[in-house]
């Protein structure tokens, strides 16, 4: 059963080539590797934008980090300069907490950065792809 569909697929492959509809066949298999193409190309600037939005959030989190380290750091002058031992050590215990979150923020801010620089690269390769069979596509669609 499947060696009869097998023939009459390659028979018909046969009949269309033979009536010189290889041209025409090969357009549309072109055609749809161009549309999936920017259908690929539409999906990674989706990933793009997503890891955009990632990078700003980030972004704020890092900047309100190092907001609250400055003011930790003000805070423990401010101890210092009244010479209370008592609010010094708080101070103190305050910047090392603090200090933690402005690293996790950067941490996180960086590998968002990343994220971002592989999303660009990405759609760089996507739009080369897309290039490439638009010029094959014109090169075997054109009218003869």
């Amino acid at each position: 059963m499947k060696c009869g569909v097998g023939f009459a697929l390659l028979f018909t492959l046969v009949a269309v080539f033979s009536k010189g509809e290889a041209g025409k066949f090969a357009c549309i298999v072109c055609r749809a590797t161009l549309r999936a193409s920017q259908a690929a190309l539409d999906v990674v600037k989706s990933a793009f934008a997503a890891a955009q939005s990632q990078l700003n959030v980030a972004q704020s989190a890092a900047n309100t980090a190092s907001d609250s380290l400055r003011k930790a750091k003000d805070a423990l002058k401010e101890a210092v300069s009244l010479g209370d031992t008592e609010s010094i050590a708080k101070a103190q215990a305050i910047l090392k907490v603090k200090k933690a979150e402005s690293d996790q923020a950067n941490a996180v801010l960086v590998k968002a950065t990343e994220s971002i620089a592989k999303a660009g690269a990405a759609i760089h390769d996507a739009t080369v792809k897309v290039i490439k069979v638009t010029v094959e596509c014109t090169r075997r669609c054109r009218p003869s």
